[in-house]
């Protein structure tokens, strides 16, 4: 879906609706305060992840736009905070890391990186690395959510 100024809009704005369709529907299964545990929840919301992620290349231009920013990562966030059973107060930097859940916008550089080197062995795991690499640099410059950070330290790694 392009519109006329190739900012990629609608097509954002048709997948994130889409995901957050997929997601309510897997949400009435996954009460927040009982029911699966957090790696099935992680599995169950793999789904509408992937729906976000489906046309990575296209997604990639429109992470340009801020608008387009702010749409994705709140639609994610929703699955994320379900994922935690977090209260939706929590920031995004924290549930993500909570949740053990690589954001979105990461994850779209890491499928993007991995489509220009198709045929390198290796490409998805060397992508990986690079990912969660930055996630933990932007953790640790995250001005909110020191408490957290502090709790996470330990690990050396978010998630």
């Amino acid at each position: 879906m392009i519109d006329n100024r190739l900012n990629f809009n609608f097509h954002v704005d048709y997948v994130c609706e889409k995901a957050a369709k997929a997601f309510n529907a897997i949400a009435r299964i996954m009460s927040n305060c009982y029911g699966p545990r957090s790696s099935k929840r992680r599995l169950l919301a793999s789904v509408p992840s992937s729906i976000l992620r489906y046309e990575g290349q296209v997604c990639i231009a429109a992470l340009r736009s801020k608008q387009n920013r702010v749409k994705l990562n709140s639609t994610f966030r929703l699955m994320v905070v379900r994922v935690a059973s977090a209260y939706r107060t929590i920031s995004s930097e924290a549930v993500c890391v909570i949740a053990g859940v690589i954001p979105i916008s990461i994850m779209l550089v890491e499928d993007n990186d991995c489509c220009g080197r198709r045929n390198t062995r290796g490409a998805r795991k060397l992508a990986r690395e690079k990912s969660l690499s930055k996630w933990q640099q932007e953790w640790d410059r995250a001005e909110n959510d020191r408490w957290t950070h502090r709790l996470t330290d330990r690990t050396g790694q978010p998630g």
